[in-house]
């Protein structure tokens, strides 16, 4: 009798392993077929559902793994495919833009070279206190505050507000010859203070989204000094930031696909 059990318990054994390695098969072969169909999340739920149910099927599970990496590489595939239909879209956008705009790049010193709008080149707007945009070929914004009279006022940062009291402020920018600086010439000053690297704090997208209100420019940090932002500036800066927009996006697409192309060989090294 107790061989009989000892018997029977190996048989039931025997038989839940075979039923575990079907069904494992099973779910390996749905997931083939999922990758087939390009249900790349689906398949990839059915390897991670193969992988937990069923982790004594070392055989199966080695196969899940070489089918996970074909699903990978045929979603990289996916994704480049994408990317270079985008592109495609995005440069004929810039493309038609950059009309609108006058591009700068000193060879001497600039690596980047940077757009700005036609109306705020520096010819048209000697003689005045304003609020200049630009973006360079990265797509990275930046605007500066421009302060025209007749004696320093020593500023380092500005604050945009509506009559509402609704505000954004940049950060300081200490006076360094480069970011900061000023001039003289006829006896009048001119003090240039530029915020790139974000360090706008949210005063490009207060301006775009107000754009139709009436805007207070004030440049602190030494002698205060108001300035009502001027439609054409607003208009100019809007432009800009358009454009900034498509040329990020450039940007992106080309990372992405080259992050999925060495994705892709780096999988197939490993198949």
């Amino acid at each position: 009798m107790k061989n009989y059990f000892v018997f029977l318990f190996f048989g039931l054994f025997a038989l839940a392993c075979n039923n575990d390695k079907k069904m494992a098969q099973e779910n390996l072969e749905r997931a083939l077929i999922l990758c087939e169909n390009n249900e790349f999340e689906a398949a990839k739920q059915c390897l991670d559902s193969l992988k937990a149910n069923f982790p004594k099927e070392i055989g199966v599970l080695k196969e899940g793994l070489q089918v996970m990496r074909r699903v990978e590489i045929k979603e990289s595939e996916r994704n480049i495919h994408y990317s270079d239909s985008m592109l495609i879209v995005k440069t004929a956008q810039a493309n038609s833009m950059r009309s609108l705009f006058v591009f700068e790049k000193n060879p001497e010193y600039d690596d980047i070279g940077k757009y700005i709008d036609k109306q705020q080149v520096l010819e048209r707007n000697v003689g005045r206190s304003y609020i200049r945009s630009g973006v360079n070929e990265l797509g990275e914004m930046h605007i500066a505050s421009v302060y025209h009279g007749s004696g320093r006022i020593r500023h380092n940062q500005l604050r945009v507000s509506m009559p509402d009291k609704s505000c954004a402020e940049t950060s300081i920018i200490p006076e360094d010859g480069g970011l900061n600086f000023s001039f003289q010439d006829l006896g009048m000053t001119t003090e240039v203070v530029t915020y790139q690297n974000k360090k706008d704090n949210g005063v490009i997208l207060f301006i775009c989204n107000n754009s139709k209100g009436q805007l207070k420019a004030e440049l602190l940090g030494g002698k205060p000094y108001r300035f009502i932002i001027s439609d054409g500036d607003k208009r100019s800066l809007a432009k800009i930031h358009d454009f900034a927009v498509v040329l990020s996006d450039i940007q992106r697409l080309g990372k992405e696909k080259a992050k999925a192309n060495a994705r892709i060989e780096y999988l197939r090294g490993k198949l």
